[in-house]
């Protein structure tokens, strides 16, 4: 909100990148801010191959927890696919913990790359805390690690958040990330002999408690799911599925998003082209602007082809370079030429279930290695090449186009004397949507009505960034028809349509004490030396058959009432809140009365947009004939 703090430094850069993930998102935030309080909330495993996206989820879902400065104290730690010893390990683990939890109890952002602080910074910072309890616990750990007592170090480290739940009556969520390295890369010993293979057990009894959940995740899905089969059994880690693909507005979003953070300048065809090319890929679509290629080009289709094949081709391409590294890994306990014709098989049948006697038909194996088959299938599945499927019977490939592309650059020929030819493949997928050109121009008119809240966003942001007020704001606005609830809004129209705005966010969590959040789809702050004020969206895209309900424009007023209780709590006096509720095709007319009643303006589509002018509104330009 308008005191939004990046405390945690997010890997994605821009907090504005993150974009999409509204269902992944919304689940989590009612696990964290409603259940865990409630003590109702099972420990959660998010799976997802790489680059789907679980680390950004995290990390954010960190920043918003720590920014709604609730009851519920995020902590989150990334376990390194890096060798280390038991004790420096404990060590690095309880910091961050401390470290975290100080931040958000004494509300001070944590250092650049979330590092944890030193122990004379965090013994200063407990003294003046003021709680003994906390105090004695940082201190008894320290001396585990002087001591290098790396079984003591290990148990208090790990049972750390369940331990000062009890210390504050606060609850915590447990966030470890790629937490299968810790069978791989965790040693009993400083000489890194004795490999801790079974340590994320030590977590059986704490990953049950209900005021200090889990929530892990892990890139190597098989892996991770024999790891839960054996370290978590009994089912203590609901099993969170992430896709790495975003829904497909959700992929336009990301599109739009990163060509303007890029400063790169879009038609409304080329960004559908972007997105059906990387399928919604937010992976893709951001190595896509950020390429190094000389001949990049993003003004014509045929120039988005070239820049895209270039990165999965060519050896310096970021995507190619990512998944050969991956599938290298993923192939070494396979390395023959077996596994890598079963691998194109089922990558090239990606989209149905293959049954084994099929892939063994077309190796052209007897029935006698069956059990050969299927052992190299399931270290295929747990390096994440291919999909288990509900059936032990069944396997799949990944559904992903690009995967499957660079699995035929690495391996088609070596196998079949066959060279695939990508940029022919990418540029016949395309000609497909050309030709069907009355079905581009009619997703792309869907999709402007589908995507309300990022057409406010966007037109709020070109402001933001030149500096100006929103154009003729007062005339996009539905006429009030109560003369009383008129002249009310009055002065506030016009404040609000001559104020400038210096931040912008989309999809924004707000919450109060005692309440769970609440999402806004789109918020502008704007501030002066003494004061702030405020500008919120609600957008719903219905027809006229199914407008807004009386519901959901109390849902509307809630949220607008816990922003003005929250920043009247800050230093600045609100010089004003200016809530607009955008209903695409308008309101039944109580339920807009009722709006108006309450001081929230109304705007539908034909309003916001016919009348924006000189350059302020969200047209871009149209389609080539």
């Amino acid at each position: 909100m308008e005191d939004f703090i990046s405390a945690f430094e997010e890997r994605i850069g821009n907090p504005s990148l993150f974009c999409g993930r509204r269902r992944e998102m919304d689940l989590l935030l009612r696990w964290t801010t409603d259940l865990i309080p409630r003590k109702l909330a099972k420990s959660r495993a998010l799976l997802g191959r790489r680059k789907s996206g679980k680390t950004a989820l995290m990390q954010r879902l960190f920043n918003i927890l720590w920014n709604l400065d609730g009851n519920v104290i995020p902590f989150y730690v990334e376990v390194l696919d890096q060798d280390q010893w038991l004790l420096e390990f404990s060590d690095e683990y309880f910091r961050t913990f401390l470290s975290q939890y100080l931040s958000f109890k004494t509300r001070t952002p944590l250092g650049k790359e979330n590092i944890p602080w030193k122990w004379d910074v965090l013994h200063d910072m407990v003294r003046q805390l003021g709680n003994e309890k906390v105090l004695k616990a940082a201190e008894s750990f320290h001396e585990d690690v002087e001591k290098e007592d790396e079984h003591n170090a290990m148990r208090s480290a790990f049972s750390a958040p369940s331990r000062f739940t009890g210390y504050d009556d606060v609850s915590f969520v447990v966030m470890i990330d790629e937490i299968q390295y810790m069978t791989q890369h965790i040693f009993y010993d400083r000489e890194r002999n004795i490999r801790a293979h079974n340590l994320p057990g030590a977590f059986h009894g704490l990953v049950e408690l209900k005021y200090a959940p889990m929530l892990v995740s892990g890139s190597y899905i098989g892996w991770m799911t024999q790891m839960m089969r054996e370290m978590f059994v009994g089912g203590r880690l609901k099993r969170t599925p992430v896709s790495p693909k975003l829904t497909f507005p959700e992929g336009m979003d990301a599109v739009w998003r990163y060509a303007e953070h890029h400063g790169i300048p879009l038609t409304e065809e080329i960004s559908l082209v972007i997105n059906q090319l990387t399928q919604s890929d937010p992976f893709y679509i951001a190595t896509l602007f950020r390429s190094d290629w000389p001949g990049r080009d993003f003004s014509t289709a045929d120039g988005v082809i070239r820049t895209f094949a270039h990165e999965i081709l060519d050896p310096g391409g970021e995507i190619f370079g990512t998944w050969s590294e991956y599938i290298d890994i993923s192939l070494d306990a396979v390395n023959d030429i077996h596994g890598k014709k079963m691998l194109l098989h089922l990558s090239r049948e990606r989209f149905r279930e293959c049954p084994r006697d099929e892939i063994r038909e077309h190796l052209g194996w007897p029935p006698e290695r069956d059990r050969e088959l299927e052992e190299k299938l399931r270290t295929l599945a747990y390096g994440n090449l291919i999909t288990l499927t509900a059936s032990n019977f069944h396997y799949q490939g990944i559904p992903d186009d690009v995967l499957d592309i660079i699995f035929r650059q690495l391996y088609q020929y070596e196998i079949e004397q066959d060279r695939p030819d990508v940029r022919a493949e990418l540029t016949e997928k395309l000609d497909g949507l050309q030709r069907e050109r009355k079905s581009l121009r009619g997703t792309l008119s869907e999709l402007r009505g589908r995507m309300l809240e990022l057409i406010v966003w966007r037109e709020l942001n070109k402001c933001r960034k030149e500096g100006r007020t929103v154009t003729n704001f007062a005339g996009r606005l539905r006429k009030v028809t109560d003369a009383g609830d008129a002249d009310k809004m009055d002065e506030l129209i016009e404040r609000c349509g001559g104020s400038k705005f210096g931040n912008v966010w989309m999809n924004h969590y707000i919450q109060l004490p005692h309440t769970a959040a609440s999402e806004v789809d789109v918020i502008a702050e704007g501030e002066d030396d003494e004061s702030r004020w405020f500008l919120v969206f609600e957008a719903k895209n219905r027809d006229e058959r199914n407008p807004p309900t009386m519901d959901e424009a109390k849902r509307f007023a809630t949220k607008v009432g816990m922003i003005r209780e929250r920043s009247g709590q800050r230093k600045k006096r609100t010089r004003f809140v200016c809530p607009v509720y955008l209903s695409a095709k308008g309101f039944k007319d109580e339920v807009e009365e009722w709006l108006h009643g309450q001081g929230i303006l109304t705007a539908d589509m034909e309003t916001w947009e016919d009348r924006a002018s000189d350059g302020g509104g969200t047209f871009v330009p149209p389609l080539p004939e």
